[in-house]
């Protein structure tokens, strides 16, 4: 222990924060809970002395009211004690020595390298991820518990030995931290408040349904208005241990990083840390995909699924494949991120992936051999043990045991299907990823062009850059737009290398406008360029195509805009016949709705006959759309739903949007495929 890491000044600080807050917390408990006692002894000597006074009818009933609200206070403040422990490994899969030597093998290098006792259990998850657990009963606050290591199957599904290996020492560097002990108390104060805070309704109107006569239930009232008192000081406490507790874990991750980086290889722990977000996505997508089927089709193996998705997302993402796993550069995290506004999230658990590989960079290392073995070759009966996880996932998340079970090959062909990928040419170097081709006054660009310039600088990596640096100056002027608005939100936040308060987002607003302007203004003149690029290189046949192809993409982009703000207005008044209500709250809502057709039926109809969209409408499409444009639904009768008619109405939403965007994306995919022709055929 004495060659690891040790703790940090900051660790120290924020573990030192987070006792502090841990004793208020508890200290506050144990006073409402004295206060519940006294209550009892207060009002049971006040029950005793009306029985002493009188014995009668009334007298009885005043004595056990009395007494049962000291009795109802001091057993809400306890009750989390006998609520039963949800703790249960049905979705895992306890694996030993014996089944798995070479993983284990791996795990005593690292408890031997970190001098920590070995973790009493070891299982596999059906997730990307890896974590130190235990039984956290009430009487582990007071006694030591042997932690469990659980890996995830998704985790070794992407990640090589030698990256599991880092993942791993990073899990050890949590088993050496006696802080651990602190996060154990933060998770029963986090039942403590939510039994008594946020699941606290039912014994409420237990109380009061106890209560009986309405003599009786002025009783309950009472005893319901302690506990809300009680309620709302632990919610205050508790809500300032949760914060300090949030910035200990941070520094905790950061601790057992540190120790990682030392054991292992900084190369392969920053690159599992790039890897596991798309490794995550590819995961819930498979899962998705079958959810989404509608207990039509079951995997075989959902793993052998997530590692084809994998593959297909790191293509679509242009991430290079090596040595068998996607590789995720640093550079990808921030490209499409150009925000500089930087607020803390005080309540987030793990640091920031960016920060972490910061610090990984700067941690001190033994820097041992890469292994890129696939992790999964380490695995005996791996296949096996996919199947069987494969089962339980499904299981643990309720997915029925039908429809036709199908293997990769047709999961990856059904897939692709259902989700076709729009490839842009790689000429243009992702520039129109999140960007259209639109001009204004395009004849008048024609007249005044001067210098063309060449597609390598057109389509440059600073010229892509610019697209995310309006997009992230746009979305920085939202934030500070809403600390104008809310300046008591938070207290400071950080710009760029500056901290700020946050009162002084107002006077940031206008130098960020200015910079967008400049931004907006170089993505047009830019976009100019393309054109004027494209059209020098047609012939005189081609210049008019394509010309008409950005005459054509303008007038649908504002159509687009048009009929996508009537259909999301409209929507919103949908949205009541997908919640329970009241037939009083239904029959209101209806009347909104009714109300609102008048005007979005004129739009639909305009669509229908008038927008240069009505050009991609099948006869289907069409007779959807027009169906309900010439019907008079009143959806709610009788006090039911008309399905037939709430059905209707849906179905014609999404087709709406279907062919709003479908046919937007195509009409898009058509120009630049197009100049992407032309500037062939000029060569």
């Amino acid at each position: 222990m004495n060659n690891l890491p040790k703790m940090s000044a900051a660790y120290r600080s924020k573990l030192t924060s987070a006792i502090v807050s841990i004793s208020i917390f508890f200290t506050v408990y144990l006073i409402l809970i004295a206060v519940s006692l006294f209550l009892i002894v207060l009002l049971g000597y006040g029950a005793y002395s009306i029985l002493a006074f009188k014995i009668s009818y009334y007298t009885l009933i005043a004595a056990a009211g009395l007494a049962s609200i000291g009795i109802f206070v001091f057993y809400f403040m306890i009750k989390f004690i006998f609520n039963e422990n949800t703790y249960n490994t049905r979705h895992l899969v306890e694996i030993t020595r014996s089944q798995q030597p070479e993983l284990f093998s791996i795990i005593d290098e690292i408890v031997k390298d970190t001098q920590v006792k070995a973790p009493k259990k070891v299982f596999f998850s059906p997730d990307v991820n890896a974590s130190v657990s235990y039984n956290s009963v009430f009487w582990s606050m007071f006694f030591p518990v042997r932690k469990n290591l659980t890996i995830g199957l998704g985790l070794i599904n992407s990640t090589s030995t030698g990256e599991l290996k880092t993942i791993l020492a990073h899990e050890f560097g949590h088993f050496s931290q006696r802080s651990m002990k602190v996060g154990g108390y933060v998770h029963h104060a986090q039942k403590i408040v939510y039994e008594t805070v946020y699941n606290n309704k039912e014994y409420e109107n237990m109380i009061m349904t106890f209560s009986g006569n309405a003599f009786f239930s002025l009783f309950g009232a009472i005893s319901v208005g302690f506990i809300n008192v009680f309620q709302f000081i632990l919610k205050k406490v508790s809500s300032f241990l949760f914060q300090k507790h949030a910035s200990l874990s941070r520094e905790m991750e950061y601790h057992a990083d540190a120790v990682a980086t030392f054991l292992t290889n900084p190369q392969e722990q920053i690159s599992s840390l790039l890897r596991i977000e798309l490794s995550d996505s590819a995961f819930q997508y498979s899962f998705n995909f079958y959810i989404q089927s509608e207990q039509k089709y079951l995997p075989q193996n959902l793993y052998k699924n997530h590692s084809s998705l994998l593959k297909i997302f790191s293509e679509r993402n242009n991430h290079p494949y090596v040595n068998g796993l996607p590789k995720v550069d640093a550079e990808d995290l921030t490209r499409y991120n150009k925000t500089k506004i930087e607020i803390q999230d005080q309540w987030a658990s793990h640091p920031d992936t960016v920060k972490r590989i910061e610090r990984i960079r700067n941690n001190t290392t033994r820097n041992i051999q890469e292994n890129h073995e696939l992790a999964k070759n380490i695995i005996r009966g791996y296949d096996e043990i996919c199947e069987v996880m494969t089962r339980k996932y499904l299981t643990l998340h309720q997915v029925k045991n039908v429809g036709e079970v199908i293997d990769d090959e047709k999961f990856t062909e059904l897939y692709i299907e259902k989700y076709p990928y729009q490839y842009l040419s790689s000429n243009f170097n992702g520039y129109y990823e999140a960007h259209n081709p639109l001009l204004e006054n395009i004849e008048t660009i024609i007249k005044d062009s001067g210098t063309v310039m060449t597609s390598e600088d057109l389509f440059s990596d600073r010229k892509v850059s610019l697209i995310y640096e309006k997009v992230g100056i746009e979305s920085d002027l939202q934030t500070l737009a809403y600390l104008k608005a809310n300046p008591k939100e938070i207290k400071t936040f950080r710009y760029g290398e500056n901290l700020y308060k946050a009162k002084d987002a107002t006077k940031l607003i206008p130098e960020l406008e200015s910079e967008l302007l400049k931004v907006k203004t170089a993505l047009t003149k830019n976009d100019e360029d393309i054109f004027l690029y494209y059209f020098s290189k047609a012939d005189q046949h081609d210049q008019s195509i394509l010309l008409g192809k950005y005459k054509k993409f303008g007038i649908i982009d504002k159509e687009f805009d048009r009929f996508q703000e009537a259909l999301t207005k409209f929507a919103a008044y949908l949205q009541f016949m997908t919640v329970t209500l009241p037939f009083e709250e239904i029959r209101k809502h209806r009347a909104k709705l009714l109300k609102a057709e008048t005007d979005f039926k004129k739009e639909l109809n305009d669509f229908i006959e008038n927008s240069r969209y009505k050009e991609s409408l099948t006869e289907e499409s069409r007779a959807t759309l027009k169906s309900y444009a010439e019907a008079s639904y009143i959806y709610f009768n009788h006090d039911k739903y008309l399905e037939p008619e709430v059905e209707a109405v849906f179905a014609m939403v999404n087709e709406f949007q279907k062919i709003l965007n479908e046919y937007y994306l195509e009409l898009k995919k058509d120009l630049l495929s197009f100049q992407d022709t032309v500037s062939k055929l000029g060569e």
